[in-house]
C-alpha cells in the first residue's frame, strides 16, 4: 500500500479549502472568507493536480478581490488576467527549472508546465470568471497544480545515473531500460504520482550540466527548492533496518546535509522501497527518527524542523556549528564541499569547478562579509595556502570531545560582573582614557584588499618559542607533528603541537617574529545603559586626573574596601571600563601568528587543538588595539 500524504493535517486543510471554494462555485456566503487559521498555501493540496476539475472560484463579494472602480469591465479583466499571469510567474520562478511528469514520464520544461496549466481545468474556470476572482483564490488554483516531489539518494556510479542527456528526448522515463539506477528513477517518480504529486524532481536528469549558467543556478537555487517541495523522497538503498540506518552512506555526503535539513516534509525509504518507519507522518517530525538523526549527524534536533538559512539573527558560534556538520562529510568534487553550503549559509557566489580547494576559501570570505560571528576563525588543523586565516577545509571545524568555549552568551550579566581588587588597584588615568576612547570609537571590522586581510586585534608579542621534546635540530614526530613552548608578554605560559617545523627567534633584524593575539568582537562591548555617564562625574573626573587623584568611581569603588571587608576579594562595579577590563581578563582564544621577515604580512599558524590563553595576574597592562595585515 503506498505512502500517503493523507495525515490529519492535511486532510482537514484540503477540506477547508475545498469547503471555501465549493461555497465560491454555489453562490453560498461564507461565514468568514478568510481561510482557517491553521491553513497555508504549503498545506492545501488536490487529489492529482492533473486531473481534477475545481469548481468554478466566482465570489463576486469577495474581500479580497481587487477594486477598479474607475476602470470599464473589459479594462478590470485584463487587470485580473495580469494579476493571474503574475502569480503564475512568481510560482514558475520558484520551482526547479525542469520537472518530470510523473503520469506521463515525460521531462517538462517551465514553459511546457505553462502550457500544461492553461489546459486544465482549474486555469480555465479562473479564466472564464477572471473578473470574479481573488488573489486567494487564483493562488489557490495554482499552488496545488505546481506541487513537486524532490528525491534525494546516494549517487550510483557516474556513468550509470540517467542525466538530462539521456532522457530529454525519451517519451517516458518509464519505458526506459532498466539498469539499478533507472529502476530507482522510475520507483521515484511512481511513489510521487501514487501519492499524488504531478511532478517529480531528481538532481541526476533535471539539470543539463553541461550548460554552465544552468548549472549555476540549480546550485545556487537547490536549497530553497528542497524547501519548497512538497516532500522530499529519501531513498537509502543500503538500509533495510534501524541498525543499518545509523549507518548508511547517504549521512556520509556533502549535499546530503541540506538534502536533510532543508525540506519540511520528508518521507524515507529503504532498500526494498517500503518505509523506513510504517507511518504517514512526517518523518522529520518522529520523535525516535529525529533522536537517531541527531546522533548521527551531530545536528542539533530542533534544527531538522527549525532551520532558518543564512546568517541573519544568528547566535554565537552559529558559523562554526554549522560548518561542523559537513566536517566528516565529503563530496566526489572538491569544489562542492563548499558549494553545497551556499543554501545553508545564505551567501551567493559564483559556481566555479577547477577551483579546487579555492572554493572553501571564497565561501569563508563570502560569510565573512554577512556576519561578525568570529567563531568563522576558530578552528585548528592546516591553514589555506590561499590565505592562511581561512581553514582549509570543512574539517578543520570539528569539534574535539575536550572542546570548551566561553561564549559571550554564557558570560554573567555585565551588570553584575565582579571584578578583582588587583583590577582597579591597578588601574591609571592613561589606561581609562585609553579604554574610554576605544569604548566610544570601537573598531569596524575586518576586511580584505589586495588579498591580505586588514585584522583589529589585541596584541600579545612573542618572548620565547622554544620545540618541545625533540632533536636539535629539531625534527617532526612520526605523526608529523611537534610541540613548541611559548611565552608572550601578558599571558601566561602554554605548549602547543603544529603540523610543521618553526623558524626560531633569533637576534638581529632578520629574526622571525610570533604574536598571539585576541580577535576584537562586538560582544566585548559594554551595554548600552552602561555606557551612559553622568555629566557630573565626568567633569569630576577630569578634574581629578588633572590633578593626580583618582577618577571620581574609582574612589567610590575603593572605598567599598573597608577595613571590615579585608576578606572580600571582590568588587562589583557597573563602570564601563571596569567591564570591559573584566572581560579581557578572562582566558580567550588565541591565534599564533608569524611574520617572517621585516616588513612582511604576518601568517596564521595552523595548530592541532585550541590554543586558550590566559592572561596573567597582577597589575593591568591595557595594550590597546592594533591593526595587522594577515596573508
Amino acid at each position: 500500500m503506498p505512502l500517503s500524504i493523507s495525515s490529519s493535517k492535511f486532510k482537514s486543510s484540503l477540506q477547508a479549502a475545498r469547503s471555501t471554494i465549493l461555497q465560491v462555485g454555489s453562490g453560498g456566503e461564507s461565514n468568514d472568507s478568510n481561510p482557517p487559521a491553521d491553513v497555508t498555501e504549503e498545506d492545501v493540496i488536490v487529489d492529482n493536480p492533473s486531473t481534477t476539475s475545481m469548481p468554478s472560484p466566482v465570489l463576486s463579494t469577495s474581500p479580497t478581490l481587487p477594486s477598479y472602480p474607475q476602470l470599464s469591465n473589459e479594462a478590470k479583466a485584463k487587470k485580473q488576467q495580469e494579476l493571474f499571469d503574475s502569480i503564475i510567474d512568481d510560482k514558475l520562478s520558484t520551482i526547479p527549472l525542469r520537472l518530470i511528469d510523473t503520469a506521463s514520464g515525460k521531462l517538462c520544461t517551465a514553459g511546457e508546465l505553462y502550457a500544461l496549466f492553461k489546459d486544465s481545468p482549474g486555469y480555465k474556470e479562473v479564466e472564464t470568471n477572471i473578473s470574479m476572482v481573488s488573489e486567494r483564490e487564483m493562488k489557490t488554483i495554482v499552488d496545488p497544480f505546481f506541487e513537486y516531489a524532490m528525491f534525494s539518494h546516494r549517487w550510483g556510479a557516474a556513468d550509470e545515473e540517467p542525466t538530462y542527456q539521456h532522457i530529454k528526448d525519451v517519451p517516458s522515463v518509464y519505458d526506459m531500460g532498466a539498469p539499478p539506477e533507472i529502476l530507482k528513477l522510475q520507483q521515484f517518480c511512481k511513489i510521487a504520482r501514487e501519492n499524488q504529486f504531478r511532478w517529480a524532481w531528481s538532481d541526476t536528469c533535471c539539470i543539463d550540466k553541461t550548460n554552465n549558467v544552468e548549472l549555476q543556478e540549480s546550485i545556487i537555487s537547490m536549497f530553497a527548492w528542497y524547501r519548497l517541495s512538497s516532500v522530499t523522497i529519501v531513498y537509502l538503498s543500503d538500509v533495510m533496518d534501524e541498525e543499518s540506518f545509523k549507518h548508511s552512506v547517504w549521512f556520509t555526503r556533502g549535499w546530503t546535509l541540506q538534502e536533510l535539513i532543508a525540506p519540511r516534509l520528508i518521507w524515507f525509504y529503504k532498500k526494498d522501497w517500503t518505509p523506513y518507519i510504517d507511518t504517514k507522518q512526517n518523518h522529520k517530525e518522529n520523535p525516535q527518527v529525529i533522536k537517531v538523526l541527531s546522533e548521527v549527524t551531530s545536528v542539533d534536533c530542533e534544527v531538522f524542523n527549525d532551520f532558518v538559512p543564512g546568517l541573519r539573527d544568528v547566535g554565537p558560534d552559529e558559523v562554526k556549528k554549522r560548518m561542523s556538520w559537513l566536517a566528516s562529510r565529503r563530496t566526489t568534487k572538491m569544489e562542492d564541499m563548499a558549494y553545497c553550503m551556499i543554501g545553508i549559509f545564505g551567501v551567493n557566489m559564483p559556481v566555479m569547478y577547477g577551483e579546487k580547494k579555492n572554493a572553501f576559501v571564497r565561501l569563508q570570505k563570502e560569510i565573512m562579509n554577512l556576519t561578525d560571528d568570529l567563531s568563522l576563525f576558530d578552528w585548528i588543523g592546516e591553514p589555506s595556502e590561499l590565505h592562511s586565516y581561512f581553514a582549509s577545509h570543512p574539517r578543520c571545524f570539528a569539534k574535539s570531545a575536550t572542546e570548551h568555549r566561553k561564549d559571550s552568551s554564557k558570560l554573567p550579566d555585565y551588570r553584575l560582573y565582579k571584578t578583582p581588587k588587583s583590577l582597579t588597584a591597578g588601574l591609571t588615568a592613561s589606561i581609562i582614557r585609553n579604554v574610554k576612547t576605544l569604548l566610544l570609537d570601537p573598531p569596524h571590522g575586518h576586511f580584505i584588499a589586495n588579498g591580505k586581510m586588514n585584522m583589529h586585534l589585541f596584541v600579545h608579542q612573542v618572548t620565547t618559542l622554544t620545540p618541545v621534546g625533540t632533536t636539535d635540530p629539531p625534527t617532526l614526530d612520526v605523526h608529523g607533528l611537534i610541540n613548541y613552548h611559548v611565552k608572550a608578554e601578558g599571558l601566561t605560559e602554554m605548549t602547543f603541537t603544529t603540523h610543521g617545523i618553526l623558524p626560531p627567534i633569533i637576534k638581529g633584524e632578520d629574526s622571525p617574529s610570533y604574536r598571539l593575539i585576541r580577535m576584537w568582537e562586538v560582544s566585548l562591548m559594554p551595554p548600552e545603559d552602561a555606557m551612559e555617564v553622568e555629566d557630573e562625574d565626568e567633569e569630576r573626573n577630569e578634574e581629578n586626573e588633572e590633578s593626580g587623584k583618582p577618577s571620581n568611581w574609582l574612589v567610590r569603588s575603593k572605598s567599598l574596601l573597608s577595613d571590615s571587608l579585608d576578606a572580600v576579594t571582590d568588587v562589583v562595579s557597573q563602570n564601563p571600563v571596569v567591564m570591559f577590563l573584566s572581560r579581557l581578563q578572562e582566558p580567550f582564544i588565541a591565534q599564533l601568528l608569524v611574520r617572517r621577515k621585516s616588513g612582511g604580512p604576518y601568517e596564521r599558524v595552523g595548530t592541532t587543538e585550541r590554543l586558550i590563553a590566559k592572561p596573567s595576574s597582577g597589575s593591568v597592562n591595557f595594550r590597546g588595539i592594533k591593526t595587522l595585515v594577515v596573508r
